[in-house]
């Protein structure tokens, strides 16, 4: 009994260790399911909701600007003029791909905008889960249009801001 208290307070770090390193479940429809919540994000117009989506410390390599958004302030000048344009995005393809604490969500997706215009891109959100926000949140989310323009595909112009 005397080894029982030194070797408990001895293993106590290893236990909060195994804690931090448990693996979140998620499927792939949970997977879909938080493009999804960007989505809808995007579509409510409000630019600070969208960035809450984004890891503090994440890339975002946008479809209508040549700009790396890394912080959360460039992140929201990128939305505050991406969604003046009023998109919306549906997913035509993707494939996902899980891991301990990570997620992998890309393929084709279509903006549709307020004026009509269509944009075909390549998209790739890899997510994360982050146990003290409670939460998966994307860590990068890169998504450019697609270099061969089709009969329905109409270019957006630059919103280089």
């Amino acid at each position: 009994m005397k080894y029982a208290l030194p070797l408990l307070v001895a293993l106590s770090p290893v236990a909060t260790l195994a804690n931090e390193q448990a693996c979140q479940p998620i499927d792939e429809a949970q997977v879909a399911a938080l493009f999804d919540r960007w989505n809808a994000d995007v579509q409510t117009g409000d630019p600070q909701r969208v960035v809450e989506n984004y890891a503090r410390n994440s890339m975002l390599l946008p479809t209508v600007s040549n700009t790396p958004r890394q912080t959360p302030e460039a992140k929201l000048d990128y939305f505050q003029h991406f969604l003046a344009l009023k998109p919306k995005g549906e997913i035509v393809s993707r494939m996902v791909m899980i891991e301990c604490n990570g997620a992998l969500d890309t393929g084709l997706y279509s903006f549709h905008f307020a004026d009509g215009a269509t944009v075909p891109a390549r998209y790739t959100f890899t997510y994360k889960w982050f146990a003290d926000a409670g939460q998966w949140l994307i860590t990068s989310h890169h998504s450019s249009a697609m270099p061969e323009q089709t009969d329905v595909a109409q270019q957006v112009p630059q919103a280089d801001h």
